[in-house]
């Protein structure tokens, strides 16, 4: 079994995007719109972040798929699990409620809350 907790999404879609070849327009731009929005929701400090984004990026995704599946839009072979397997696993997250790439806080040194007693 996959621990979905080391998963990155971003690098995912980076990887997806340079290498899917999809021959759809509506797909390709479904595909730049979830990386925007997981960037967007990474970017944010954990306790900032609206966990609904990572079922809003799967359902990009699941755009995608469809299209695929439909025979709407080409992608390259080795694409296709990656495409699936991460779709699933965002879902899987949301459901178990798993921070993907969290943001760790950066306390300075000299700050009163680094203090060791």
């Amino acid at each position: 079994m996959r621990n979905i907790a080391n998963i990155k999404p971003s690098a995912i879609l980076v990887s997806l995007i340079q290498s899917a070849k999809l021959s759809n327009t509506v797909s390709r731009i479904a595909l730049r719109d979830a990386n925007i929005q997981w960037r967007a929701h990474i970017s944010k400090p954990s306790q900032l972040r609206d966990q609904q984004t990572m079922l809003d990026v799967a359902a990009q995704l699941r755009l995608i798929i469809r299209q695929v599946s439909q025979k709407q839009c080409g992608i390259k072979r080795m694409s296709w699990s990656t495409l699936v397997y991460l779709e699933a696993d965002l879902r899987s997250a949301y459901a178990q409620n798993i921070n993907l790439e969290p943001l760790l806080d950066i306390v300075a040194a000299n700050s009163e809350h680094s203090e060791v007693a």
